[in-house]
């Protein structure tokens, strides 16, 4: 009965809103920077000035950079009570955090603890990965420009920090290995594939498939020559 027992979802509520109204701070990262430059001709002096560099260019480039300036923290699942008549005296939050490069676990949590003040809650990290990256002045690197002058002169190489998780995550802390992610598309319209990434219909034309073995084949053939 309400009335009788403290509502964990209830106390709970002010928090999940303070999460959801969080405001980060914002940082420039190497890999935005050489971004916006690659592509506008000149390198953002702030992260605002990124923004609006990314918004002149169009809204899907510009939601593509502005999770990449920042730590987020979006909450996706709650549970508590598994019954109706039940009133929960604890409930379990689940908040998708992702995090710049060389950003620690540590560094995040005191963060979350600064958004939700003191209170009656525990931190608990279920998947704990700080950002990682690889840098860009690599035999790599130069595989990629060389393929791509090859392919396609008019174009040239941008690097860019990926908001999701990949495996490159493993072979970075495993082997201490360089390792991009680089597909390039032809036939499928860049922003319809990221709209589709874990989708029902995830999917990938043959004709991209076939330009990324291209790819391979000659990253493998230039640097083991």
């Amino acid at each position: 009965m309400q009335g009788i027992a403290d509502n964990a979802l209830v106390k709970a509520s002010p928090l999940i809103t303070a999460l959801g109204d969080y405001v980060p701070e914002q940082h420039l990262t190497p890999e935005v920077e050489a971004l916006l430059e690659a592509v506008t001709g000149e390198r953002p002096v702030s992260p605002q000035v990124a923004i609006e560099q990314a918004r002149a260019i169009g809204e899907f480039f510009a939601a593509m950079v502005e999770p990449l300036l920042s730590l987020t923290l979006s909450p996706t699942m709650i549970s508590a009570s598994k019954k109706r008549n039940v009133i929960p005296a604890i409930c379990d939050v689940i908040v998708d955090s992702r995090l710049l490069p060389e950003t620690t676990t540590a560094e995040q949590h005191a963060i979350v603890r600064t958004v939700l003040g003191d209170g009656d809650y525990e931190l608990e990290s279920l998947e704990a990965h700080g950002g990682t990256r690889s840098p860009i002045e690599t035999p790599l690197w130069d595989a990629v420009s060389g393929w791509i002058a090859e392919v396609e002169p008019e174009a040239k190489p941008a690097p860019i920090c990926v908001a999701g998780f990949t495996d490159s995550h493993w072979f970075r802390e495993a082997f201490g290995t360089v390792a991009y992610g680089f597909f390039p598309l032809r036939a499928m319209d860049a922003e319809l594939a990221a709209r589709l990434i874990h989708s029902a219909d995830e999917r990938i034309p043959v004709a991209d498939l076939e330009l990324a073995v291209s790819f391979l084949r000659y990253a493998a053939q230039a640097m083991l020559a």
